[in-house]
């Protein structure tokens, strides 16, 4: 199916008038090119705006239809590939590091951004971003993204890609976790 012929039964199966036709078409034809055709799970050759008009088909009703395209239209949230991308680069100098600065801060009780001048601090930091866990809960986590964009910054034995772990991975996490805080500090952490 084509756009235009995938536009024109959207027209139909939404009783749309020719203004609302024309004003709905731009917003759909933009979005499909911009963001929703990027969505790789479509069938091969399938685009939004022909999985859209199917979707809208189970409902009986007009006024189901208009409620649910309102949905899509108004309330619905997709991140494109291009967008998830740059949120798991942000992820952690914006989101994690973040947190890490306003925790060790506090915990030393000094302003956020006197943590980078003194080595006390630098080394809590340091401290407190070895013992964070990043945990992969689905195959869309990102986890490759994540450890490429933070080379040197997070560890292998930091990232964990399951949603269930056995006692024994649990267990070399927390070896390799203990191995790396006795070399930071040169103590005993058991």
């Amino acid at each position: 199916m084509n756009t235009a012929l995938g536009l024109r039964i959207l027209s139909e199966i939404m009783d749309w008038t020719l203004d609302e036709a024309r004003e709905e078409f731009r917003w759909l034809t933009f979005m499909s090119t911009y963001k929703y055709d990027g969505y790789r799970d479509y069938l091969a050759g399938v685009r939004f705006i022909e999985s859209l008009a199917t979707w809208l088909q189970q409902f009986s009703e007009t006024e189901e239809r208009k409620i649910a395209y309102h949905f899509v239209k108004e309330r619905l949230i997709y991140f494109s590939p291009a967008e998830i991308q740059r949120l798991v680069e942000k992820f952690f100098p914006e989101v994690v590091q973040d947190h890490l600065v306003e925790y060790v801060s506090t915990k030393l009780s000094i302003k956020p951004y006197r943590i980078w001048s003194a080595q006390e601090s630098i080394d809590e930091y340091r401290w407190e971003r070895r013992k964070t866990l990043f945990m992969g809960l689905s195959d869309g986590a990102r986890i490759d993204t994540l450890r490429r964009m933070n080379v040197g910054v997070i560890s292998n034995e930091q990232i964990v890609i399951a949603t269930q772990i056995d006692p024994h991975k649990w267990q070399s996490l927390l070896d390799d976790l203990q191995v790396d805080l006795t070399k930071m500090r040169g103590i005993d952490t058991s």
